[in-house]
């Protein structure tokens, strides 16, 4: 499974690069196509899975609790949508708006849930991301430095998880750590080489792995139909 994920990630990126800038869902295609394939395989044939890249390549809408969301990756049994796999592959300009991404995962969660829909948020971040001067219109900038990711980006993410059952934390989080050799082509970065705590090595290696995420990912929408 690791090296279709990794194969897809490629995808996604070559795509990203190829229109040069983010907001095309063109990179999405790969590794949305990706996880539902795995979840559809895993689930069998009494559940549906829609997303891009599958079925009609179009993502699944939802009413939600307090607003209409289309959704990345959503599993159905019949007519209903049970689950669903919210899913964020930060190719650029990751700190600038990490709250942002985090307090908008919490609205997303929080709607979801709130309409019973299982929810699961597998966040792809790269070790070094490029920081781009500001985009023009769909083009990005020029590379002004790489980030790195710190073990305090990454804390939000495990208070989440440690958090009580409150409708805005996720029923599950998986987080992958990657990187691009020669520019793009994907690998898992070796935890041990970056300055995240003990804890957090751990959480990424067992309850944040894509293994474990896609496992318990497969269980929640079984326990939802």
């Amino acid at each position: 499974m690791d090296d279709n994920f990794l194969q897809s990630l490629n995808l996604s990126f070559f795509a990203y690069n190829k229109k040069g800038g983010a907001r095309s869902n063109k990179k999405l295609i790969p590794i949305h196509k990706f996880l539902s394939e795995v979840v559809a395989k895993k689930l069998g044939k009494e559940y549906g899975v829609k997303s891009l890249g599958v079925e009609d390549g179009k993502e699944a809408s939802v009413e939600g609790r307090y607003y209409p969301k289309n959704l990345d990756i959503a599993v159905y049994k019949g007519d209903k949508i049970i689950a669903t796999i919210s899913f964020k592959f930060v190719t650029s300009n990751y700190k600038q708006n990490a709250n942002n991404y985090f307090e908008g995962l919490m609205g997303e969660t929080a709607n979801s849930r709130r309409s019973g829909i299982g929810f699961a948020h597998l966040l792809v971040l790269r070790a070094r991301t490029p920081y781009y001067s500001k985009n023009k219109g769909n083009l990005r900038g020029k590379e002004v430095k790489s980030e790195i990711i710190t073990e305090k980006d990454l804390q939000k993410y495990v208070k989440l998880y440690r958090d009580t059952d409150f409708p805005h934390k996720p029923d599950l989080i998986g987080i992958c750590i990657i990187d691009f050799a020669n520019g793009n082509k994907a690998y898992f970065v070796d935890l041990d080489t970056t300055n995240f705590s003990n804890e957090t090595k751990k959480l990424l290696r067992t309850d944040f792995s894509l293994q474990t995420f896609m496992k318990k990912f497969v269980h929640l929408a079984k326990l939802k139909s």
